[in-house]
């Protein structure tokens, strides 16, 4: 089995970490998997696990479409696997003209919707990462037959937990006595408002609290506005408690340095992975504080991007993160807790193995 994996570009984000770990795993598995896009900071992570890269040409599609179609020729890939609106148009167009199966993976609600129903009807699975997805793609007609909920999968020997906080903050330039807050997520216009709510608490505990900083980290558009943002608040704090990053490949280090994480979807993932208590917020509101009572709700809401509880406000997350840091032995269980739900539910080598049973249930027998 050959596989040609699409996305427009490889970015430091969820669905391109998302294709890296599945490829390797399916490399582990002996299928030989190809991924085609544009160049991103990811592209060296991608060849250093030996995964063909296929640069896409700029330009307009029909240029990327006879550039990949010779791919596929030469390469024998006999399975396209999508991941975003642009690879959707130019996969369904792909497995047209080469009579090869397609399955794309929808990640949000964020696609754009007549890319992905039109490659919804071409292809012969649709793979969406929470449950609360599956109701939203049928809301939209796509037929329920084709829809298989397979979550994320996290790769546990990459996020876990590391008993060195200081060195991390030692590394990272962070005072080893301050009550860090880590949040993780796109810097993208439908993700600003998280971001700015965050900022926003963290000025609120930062008034009463001497010790305490807030880190941002993350790629996108908006982050110049977050930037003003945070030098305006550490202005009127008289010092530097709101701290915006880069994005940063292993992502995990910032995780280490934590004693809360904020995020959505994969983020909330990894770091219960790493072991960190999670308060978790996105695109589609506010889920608050992850703990074994509310777990199943938060994976069907894949912990807020496709689902809420309530409004998203600086007051909620101000409160949540109080609690955690004035309860650190609480904090801890609920990191305990949360690598156990990923061991269990969305390690890597489970979300594999669903993966090739899926692609095999499609290719056509010989």
């Amino acid at each position: 089995m050959n596989i040609l994996m699409l996305v427009s570009r490889l970015n430091i984000g969820g669905t391109e970490k998302y294709i890296l770990s599945i490829s390797q795993i399916l490399l582990t598995h002996g299928i030989r998997v190809g991924v085609a896009a544009h160049k991103g900071p990811l592209a060296d992570s991608f060849k250093r696990a030996g995964i063909s890269l296929h640069i896409l040409p700029t330009g307009n599609k029909l240029k990327q479409v006879s550039f990949l179609s010779l791919i596929i020729a030469k390469k024998s890939y006999n399975l396209i696997h999508a991941h975003d609106s642009n690879s959707f148009t130019l996969a369904a167009a792909l497995s047209r003209q080469h009579n090869i199966p397609l399955i794309i993976t929808v990640h949000g609600t964020y696609h754009r919707q007549n890319a992905l129903l039109a490659a919804a009807r071409t292809s012969k699975r649709i793979i969406v990462v929470s449950p609360n997805l599956s109701h939203w793609l049928a809301s939209k007609k796509i037929p329920k037959n084709k829809i298989r909920v397979i979550p994320n999968g996290i790769d546990t020997a990459i996020f876990r937990p590391s008993l060195n906080k200081n060195h991390w903050r030692k590394s990272l330039l962070l005072p080893s006595s301050a009550q860090i807050v880590v949040y993780a997520g796109r810097f993208s216009p439908d993700k600003y408002p998280i971001a700015k709510n965050v900022i926003q608490a963290a000025e609120r505990i930062a008034k009463k609290n001497d010790k305490f900083i807030a880190i941002l980290v993350g790629p996108g558009p908006c982050r110049s506005n977050l930037i003003q943002l945070a030098a305006t608040v550490n202005h009127r704090l008289g010092r530097r408690a709101v701290i915006i990053r880069p994005p940063m490949s292993s992502i995990q280090n910032a995780y280490y340095t934590a004693d809360v994480v904020i995020g959505t979807g994969r983020v909330a993932l990894e770091a219960m992975a790493c072991s960190k208590p999670v308060i978790s917020a996105g695109v589609a509101g506010y889920c608050g504080i992850v703990h074994q009572k509310n777990i199943n709700q938060m994976i069907q809401y894949h912990f807020g991007d496709h689902g809420a509880v309530a409004p998203i406000s600086t007051e909620k997350l101000s409160t949540d993160i109080n609690k955690l840091l004035s309860d650190p032995n609480r904090a801890r269980e609920f990191g305990k807790d949360g690598i156990k739900t990923v061991k269990r539910q969305f390690s890597i080598n489970n979300v594999g193995f669903r993966l090739l049973q899926l692609y095999k249930e499609v290719m056509p027998s010989h």
